[in-house]
């Protein structure tokens, strides 16, 4: 209740928004009303309702729920807010992205928060990793001051480092180029800020239950539409191993996914369920060759529209549309030691467009990275992406938007 009503003390108060404005007449209407689709600029939608999501899912996740029983409290926050948080009729868009962007994002967030929070220490150190845990996980920073567990020496809890942990920080510039897609692109040069976690190794048996494993990627740029520009989420579910010899492995995961892409070219982001087959195989001292054949099946993804509001369908005001679909995803790995030398990959998608201008979308995604170790740690490396986008229109021309992104950085490995 504390995450629903900071939001709506804020909106109806402080920020005098009209769809704060709830009265017992709203909450009758949105009852009686049913579901609709809303018409939030893209990082409301994509971003800020799932990173409520995972406030509620860890609202109990900190209390001693597991991932499963943690899962339905995305939902009913999600309903809760919907029917009488917000004077407009409840979203079904909303209602997705904070159930399962919630808890893709929260099982995530709780893991990092834990591992950021070490209860053996003391002192200063202690300090400064209750306040980290705390920006990454407040439900869990609230819930250990009620309980009185802040500076509290404890054991930690089981499983809070997995087999394998790596991170890596990139520091570089980028170049966002456009074609043939309507909206201007005004600043292409972008300073940009990279993190990624490897947590645990499904193929070293870490995932014994959901997330022992996933993989989590954001980027923060200059320029942007928004402070992060792009935010990826893999986790894992469940395994099975078809081989296991020595170096060799061969297994199929269950994983959730979340996707968040949105700079001034490409606009795309949705949540789904994927299915991956999981290969290593050694290739010389050290180095081994890893790839991944993914079946993904998004519930919702929001991708980007050719039109302005004026011009697209009178039942939306996005500059974007929504819609249900799926698609392929095919990734090979160089790597040593388990970190990434060389990556190339290939992902195909189809939407069936549900609320929005288009009929249907289908885009295509190739993506190459090098990283070349210098010295220790340090790394320098470069990237590209490539991005084909075909929007067919009931009312419009069909549009074929490529656009690409292309990258050179210093790294960091931890």
């Amino acid at each position: 209740m504390t995450f629903e009503l900071l939001p709506y003390t804020y909106n109806r108060w402080i920020a005098n928004d009209p769809n704060g404005q709830t009265s017992p007449q709203t909450w009758s209407d949105n009852l009686r009303h049913g579901w609709g689709w809303d018409n939030d600029h893209f990082p409301v939608n994509q971003l800020a309702h799932p990173y409520s999501g995972n406030l509620y899912f860890n609202s109990a996740r900190a209390n001693g729920y597991d991932f499963w029983s943690s899962s339905p409290f995305a939902l009913a926050g999600s309903v809760l807010w919907e029917y009488f948080g917000e004077a407009q009729r409840p979203s079904i868009n909303d209602l997705i992205n904070t159930t399962f962007g919630g808890i893709t994002l929260g099982e995530t967030l709780f893991r990092l928060s834990n591992l950021i929070l070490d209860r053996h220490t003391t002192g200063v150190t202690r300090v400064v990793r209750e306040i980290g845990a705390a920006i990454v996980n407040p439900p869990l920073a609230l819930t250990r001051l009620m309980d009185g567990d802040i500076g509290r020496v404890e054991p930690n809890p089981v499983n809070r480092v997995p087999s394998r942990l790596a991170s890596e920080f990139n520091l570089g510039y980028q170049r966002v180029s456009q074609g043939s897609a309507e909206s201007p692109l005004t600043t292409p040069n972008q300073l940009f800020l990279f993190y990624s976690l490897d947590y645990g190794d499904p193929l070293r048996g870490d995932v014994t239950h959901p997330f022992g494993a996933f993989r989590l990627d954001a980027t923060a740029a200059t320029s942007t539409t928004g402070v992060i520009s792009e935010l990826h989420a893999l986790g894992y579910l469940s395994t099975h191993e078809f081989s296991h010899l020595e170096d060799h492995h061969q297994q199929v995961q269950l994983a959730l996914n979340y996707d968040y892409l949105n700079n001034q070219a490409i606009l795309t982001g949705g949540q789904g369920l994927s299915g991956i087959f999981i290969t290593r195989h050694p290739v010389a001292r050290s180095v081994s060759l890893r790839t991944e054949v993914s079946a993904i099946g998004y519930v919702i993804d929001g991708v980007k529209s050719d039109f302005s509001p004026t011009t697209a369908d009178s039942s939306t005001a996005r500059n974007y549309d929504y819609g249900m679909g799926g698609g392929g995803r095919i990734v090979a790995r160089m790597e040593r030691h388990g970190d990434v030398l060389l990556e190339a990959g290939y992902q195909n998608t189809w939407i069936g467009v549900l609320s929005g201008a288009a009929r249907d979308i289908r885009y295509d995604v190739l993506s190459a990275r090098l990283e070349v170790p210098i010295v220790g740690e340090l790394a320098l490396g470069g990237s590209a992406l490539l991005y084909h986008r075909t929007s067919r229109y009931a009312t419009h021309e069909t549009v074929h938007a490529r656009d690409a992104i292309t990258q050179v950085f210093a790294a960091v490995l931890f």
